[in-house]
């Protein structure tokens, strides 16, 4: 998988993978915005924004970092002694480990729950979701078994979430604004 990776970094993927790598908050969001069908932001579309933004917390770092300190794997890049897709982000990322991939976890998480909030469009979400992890094996920054790790990690994520009131009333109000959305 890390060959083929490389082998698309310089195509039309390759440039989503790029974009995929900016998990800024405005970029999530604006990454989803087609595969959900609707612009997400905090101006058209507060509480989804609010709900996705506040998950990207729960969802990345803060599920991931344990198992990263525990596994401490080196990244494909590391290994391979190789550039990303953004050499700008390859001295931070050194430094910690690969398994499992903090951007998928977070990702994927993120488009189960907007597939919850809009189902008609789920195929289309989840594919983006998907994306993002492949993505990171595209530049370079892990493994395809970190990416597979993460997608279990996103659903025990979002089935803990649904536990949590505060993120039970966020969903609610997010549900809420999208059907006056149709």
């Amino acid at each position: 998988m890390y060959d083929w990776g490389k082998s698309v970094r310089n195509t039309e993927r390759g440039k989503q993978a790029y974009l995929d790598a900016d998990s800024s908050k405005d970029n999530i969001t604006k990454q989803f915005s087609p595969s959900f069908g609707f612009e997400i932001s905090d101006k058209k579309t507060p509480e989804i924004y609010k709900l996705v933004t506040t998950m990207k917390e729960d969802a990345g770092d803060l599920a991931t970092r344990s198992a990263k300190n525990h596994y401490n794997r080196i990244r494909p890049f590391s290994f391979f002694h190789e550039p990303t897709c953004r050499p700008d982000d390859e001295k931070t990322l050194s430094t910690n480990g690969s398994y499992p991939s903090g951007h998928t976890t977070m990702g994927f998480a993120i488009s189960l729950v907007l597939a919850e909030i809009n189902p008609a469009r789920q195929n289309e979400i989840l594919k983006r979701g998907y994306e993002i992890g492949e993505s990171r094996v595209i530049c370079g920054y892990h493994w395809q078994s970190d990416v597979d790790a993460a997608k279990v990690m996103a659903a025990a994520v979002v089935a803990q979430l649904h536990t949590n009131a505060d993120f039970n009333q966020q969903l609610t109000k997010a549900k809420a604004e999208f059907r006056h959305l149709k």
